[in-house]
This record gives C-alpha cells, structure tokens and sequence, in this order.
C-alpha cells in the first residue's frame, strides 16, 4: 500500500489528467525521481553528488546530474507561482511535473517553441532560456544513453478497422 499522501487529493480533469509514473518512458521516470529526489536533497542539505551522481552513472549519462541541479535550480529561482513536485513515492505525476516532462519531449523533438510555451506557465524571464538550453542538453543526453522522454506507455494506437 502507497501512503502517499497525494493520493487522496488527486482529482482528475481534462486540463490535470491522473498520470502514473509507471506509465512514463524510462527517462520520463529518470526525471520525476531526480527531481523529487533533488527536492528532499535541498530540505535535508545533502550533496547532490552523493544522491544522484550513482543514479547518472548508472543509466550512462552521468553529466546529466548536474544538469537536473541546473534545471531543478533555475526553476526554484524563477518561478512565480510554487511548483508542484511529489513526493518520492507518489505514484501520480503532479500537472507541473507533467508539464516539466512535456517541455523535455518537446526540446528532445527539437520544438522549441512548444517548450517555451508550456514553460510560460511556470515561470517567464531571461531565465527560460537558460532554462530551456540546460533542459534541452539534459533531454539530448538521456536520450543518447537509451534513456528518451518520449514514449507514455498509457498511449496506444486503435486499429481503425477494429469496433470500439
């Protein structure tokens, strides 16, 4: 049993769709845990070598560590309204963790435009673009490791000849 306690305030909408973890691509799963992990790291004052640098390594991308801490930063500095991230057991993504995901597929599948965009609800600013650049960079390099967030394992294509 999950005791999250997110879970019974999870209320799904069109604009806030219940998304679990467990149906994002590897990377996407890579991010959410660096960066809840990242958070519980700020609170206990550890370093974040020490928390995420094995976790890097291990998935063959290890200088993308410091780009979570630059990303994971830039967004604590600059964004104006609070930012949701969950817990680190929290099965459901939370929106603005949805939304962090999509700005990293979106940079992934160079679309920039779309990122900046998504990203304007968090925080607007010179510091989108420093933003954007780190996140891009963190995108590339999981995505060269094996590791992209793009695929969502809750989307399946419908055969159009098969009865719904």
């Amino acid at each position: 049993m999950n005791d999250c306690k997110h879970l019974k305030d999870v209320e799904t909408t069109k604009q806030n769709p219940k998304i679990e973890t467990r149906h994002l691509s590897r990377g996407g799963k890579l991010f959410v845990w660096s960066a809840r992990r990242w958070l519980i790291a700020g609170q206990r004052k550890e370093k974040l070598e020490t928390v995420l640098g094995r976790t890097y390594q291990l998935a063959n991308c290890p200088e993308a560590a410091s780009l979570l801490d630059e990303i994971m930063s830039l967004i604590a500095i600059g964004a104006y309204r609070p930012v949701a991230i969950r817990c680190l057991t929290c099965p459901i993504l939370s929106a603005d963790e949805w939304a962090l995901i999509s700005v990293l597929r979106k940079l992934h599948l160079k679309e920039s435009e779309q990122a900046r965009m998504i990203i304007d609800d968090l925080m607007r600013g010179a510091l989108v673009t420093t933003l954007l650049r780190a996140a891009g960079i963190y995108a590339d390099c999981l995505s060269q490791a094996g590791s992209p967030i793009l695929s969502a394992g809750f989307l399946h294509v419908v055969d159009s000849n098969t009865k719904h």
